[in-house]
């Protein structure tokens, strides 16, 4: 290896780090460890994590309490009854299923999580997530606000009804990911960004 520094190079050339032929560089593994499966109710919080693919329940008895879904991988969750809040973080291809909830569900740095909200649910709230799908129930279909941040793959689907009773079914939208920003008389005006062709 030659030097690009005329007064390097007159040195002559550094030689790197050479192997022998055939042998390979051992490779970390610093795999972190498995925690174990917790379910616990802490004061008025459910903990609910590292479970793999299990289904659990449960039954809320108070209204202020809340769910902390954590580090899940295919765990589908049923909650009954109404509670406080819903809270799901880090987890991957799991589904939730709640009667009702008083604030709000949250979920953050997931993959693949799907909700259904059988009666109400006032906010739903979606970050850094790359694919949710939201079930909402009648009652909560047009009461019901949905926030993201940089989340992608977002769908919603809802009871969607038809002059037609034998054709009402529920209807699946995809939730916007692009916007377009342009500055109009000083004031900042974001729409969605369509395409066309």
């Amino acid at each position: 290896m030659t030097h690009k520094n005329p007064s390097l190079r007159a040195g002559g050339t550094v030689q790197g780090k050479s192997q022998p032929a055939g042998s390979k560089q051992p490779v970390a593994t610093s795999a972190a460890p498995q925690r174990p499966p917790r379910m616990a109710l802490e004061d008025n919080k459910w903990i609910v994590e590292n479970y793999g693919t299990e289904h659990l329940t449960i039954e809320a008895t108070e209204t202020k309490q809340t769910v902390y879904m954590y580090n899940c991988k295919g765990t589908t969750l049923e909650v009954k009854n109404k509670l406080n809040s819903i809270a799901i973080d880090s987890c991957q291809k799991c589904g939730v299923v709640f009667d009702a909830l008083v604030a709000e569900c949250g979920i953050v740095n997931s993959k693949s999580v799907q909700i259904q909200a059988r009666e109400t649910v006032p906010s739903i709230q979606i970050d850094r997530t790359d694919g949710a799908h939201v079930f909402l129930s009648e009652q909560a279909r047009d009461n019901t606000q949905i926030i993201t941040a940089k989340a992608s793959e977002v769908n919603v689907s809802y009871p969607f009804e038809t002059k037609n009773q034998e054709d009402d079914n529920y209807i699946e939208q995809p939730i916007p990911e692009q916007f377009q920003t342009v500055i109009k008389d000083g004031k900042v005006v974001t729409t969605i960004f369509e395409h066309t062709g």
